[in-house]
């Protein structure tokens, strides 16, 4: 067998170690939480919903066992789940009453909510499913620039 040019020995040595790579574990960002029916409990924030993005990361979910809960960009909400996850039954939404500009958003977003059948978690996405649409959500909490925004908003 000939011998190797340093090129070419550079080049084996390097596929060798880009193949040894690839055993590595590759690190996801999922959120921690109980996993609750292959749905891992935890804050999520909406980033999607009806096809589109949503303007501001400041509609939350928390995902518990038996409930659903969050913060919208005007009140807080929730919601008995009366089934096991991923299965989505909800007991009539409790919300708070307070008026704001994005109220729209919020009442949307919470009808929703309230007509969901199903969940399901792929890739670090969390997908509730309605009959109109769906709500897309990633792990993490409200957003504090949306806070400066609504201030922003509230002195024009």
């Amino acid at each position: 067998m000939p011998a190797l040019s340093r090129p070419r020995l550079a080049l084996v040595s390097l596929v060798a170690m880009m193949g040894l790579a690839a055993c590595e574990p590759v690190a996801t960002a999922t959120p921690t939480g109980d996993d609750l029916g292959f749905i891992p409990g935890g804050s999520y924030v909406l980033v999607g919903m009806d096809g589109k993005t949503v303007p501001l990361r400041n509609v939350t979910l928390l995902v518990e066992e038996q409930r659903l809960s969050g913060q919208g960009p005007c009140n807080s909400y929730s919601a008995a789940n009366n089934a096991s996850l991923p299965t989505v039954a909800l007991s009539p939404i409790i919300s708070t009453k307070m008026a704001c500009k994005d109220l729209e958003l919020e009442d949307r977003f919470l009808s929703v909510l309230q007509q969901a059948s199903e969940m399901e978690f792929y890739g670090g996405v969390l997908k509730i499913k309605s009959p109109s649409t769906w709500l897309i959500f990633e792990h993490g909490v409200r957003a504090s620039g949306a806070d400066a925004l609504e201030r922003a908003r509230a002195s024009q």
